[in-house]
């Protein structure tokens, strides 16, 4: 079962990030997370705030602009989403493993490691972490860490 994932205002999430509030609004408005609302309030998931901490990686440690951030993103979410149907598919070959690698080394790079479903539970029941599922595409069971 699912624990509950806390919700946090712009300004809390703004502050668990190191970032400032209009900072959370130029990403929203760049289309890179879309936080659910209530009334007028942002109101930030852990998902949320584990996808700007890997914003925040890519801005300010790789030093991508926002098209590069958009791309690098963009990357992400099909190598996480083209890992899962693999890791899905039947078999345990040689040339599946290969691949699995090799995707996981390209989503190091980017500053994403993949982790598996005990170690991603154990996170979800601790405070705020990096941890985070792919956001697009379909439900997978792949976990994300931002390496950052």
């Amino acid at each position: 079962m699912r624990k509950a994932q806390g919700l946090y205002i712009i300004s809390v999430a703004a502050q668990l990030l190191e970032l400032h509030p209009q900072t959370l609004r130029k990403y929203e408005r760049a289309g890179f997370i879309e936080p659910p609302r209530m009334g007028t309030l942002r109101l930030y998931s852990e998902e949320d705030i584990a996808r700007l901490r890997l914003i925040k990686y890519l801005v300010e440690d790789l030093e991508l602009n926002l098209a590069g951030v958009e791309l690098a993103l963009a990357i992400t979410n099909k190598l996480l989403n083209l890992r899962a149907r693999l890791a899905a598919e039947s078999g345990e070959g040689q040339a599946k493993q290969h691949a699995l690698k090799g995707i996981d080394d390209v989503l190091s790079l980017l500053g994403v490691e993949v982790v598996g479903e005990k170690e991603a539970e154990q996170e979800r029941a601790a405070p705020p972490s990096f941890t985070t599922a792919a956001r697009r595409g379909p439900p997978t069971t792949v976990h994300v860490r931002v390496n950052a």
